[in-house]
This record gives structure tokens, C-alpha cells and sequence, in this order.
């Protein structure tokens, strides 16, 4: 049995691969996306809730 009877019967599992794959990539981007929103919003409460930085500072940014 050749390579090419086994290309078909195989289709269904190649699909499901790359869907899987394909998931997993938009996953880590909603993560990285999410983690990069908290880390600026941490940011910003930083720079508006410190007592040490002067009036001018903070209302630069």
C-alpha cells in the first residue's frame, strides 16, 4: 500500500491539527494581549496614586 492511499483517509485528523493549532495561536495572543493591558493599567495607577512624584508629574502623562 502506497503513500497515497493513506493522503485521504487522513484528512479529517490534518484538519483537526491545524485547527488546533491555529486556537492555540489566537490563545497566547489574547493572553499576551491581556497581560499587556493589566501591566499598563498597573502602570497608570502607579504614576496617578504616588505620593512621592510631584503634582507636575503626574499631570504630564
Amino acid at each position: 500500500m502506497g503513500l497515497h492511499f493513506d493522503y485521504k483517509s487522513k484528512a479529517g485528523e490534518r484538519a483537526m491539527e491545524k485547527e488546533r493549532k491555529r486556537l492555540e495561536k489566537l490563545a497566547a495572543k489574547k493572553a499576551k494581549r491581556e497581560a499587556k493591558r493589566e501591566a499598563e493599567e498597573l502602570a497608570e495607577l502607579e504614576r496617578l496614586t504616588n505620593p512621592n512624584a510631584s503634582l507636575e508629574e503626574n499631570q504630564e502623562k
